[in-house]
């Protein structure tokens, strides 16, 4: 028998409870290490969703204008929560335009679209964001721009003005 080895007898096969708790800590181990980066890595998902849906949005208000002369008018769009019905645009040039095509995680009635003015210097005013996609359109239709911020409204994740 070598040094640290014990004779087990019969029916006595198995693991000793150092060896169960060495396995449970170096589970709990991995478990820390794993955990932050799996949930991190989400939620980079969630906002590169969002931001290539800002694209999505773009491109189809740069088909309108290309085959319109100009991008849809503010006073052609109505809102409701995060809904927004453009009935030039959708379903033509995008499907839709709902609260659940966005995927970061707000508080409540911050998911999915927003309208806003475009000034006619192409000025957006501080704090005009309420939702995740904001599109901001002048009122004769001149110009359009699409922002995508973070799930707490302060910074911009993307712009199709940049």
């Amino acid at each position: 028998m070598h040094f640290g080895q014990r004779k087990r007898g019969k029916g006595q096969e198995g693991f000793t409870l150092i060896e169960i708790l060495m396995v449970v800590f170096i589970i709990a181990i991995l478990s820390a290490i794993i955990i932050p980066r799996v949930s991190a890595s989400s939620e980079t998902a969630r906002k590169n969703s969002d931001i290539a849906t800002g694209h999505q949005v773009k491109s189809a208000l740069d088909r309108y204008q290309v085959e319109n002369g100009r991008y849809p008018k503010s006073a052609e769009v109505t809102q409701d929560g995060g809904n927004i019905s453009i009935p030039v645009l959708i379903p033509k040039y995008i499907a839709k335009l709902g609260v659940h095509t966005t995927q970061q995680e707000v508080s409540e009635g911050k998911k999915g679209f927003g309208i806003g003015t475009l000034a006619a210097d192409g000025s957006i005013p501080e704090g005009s964001q309420t939702h995740l996609i904001m599109l901001y359109l002048t009122a004769d239709g001149s110009a359009a721009e699409v922002r995508v911020y973070d799930a707490n409204l302060t910074k911009v994740l993307w712009s199709s003005a940049n």
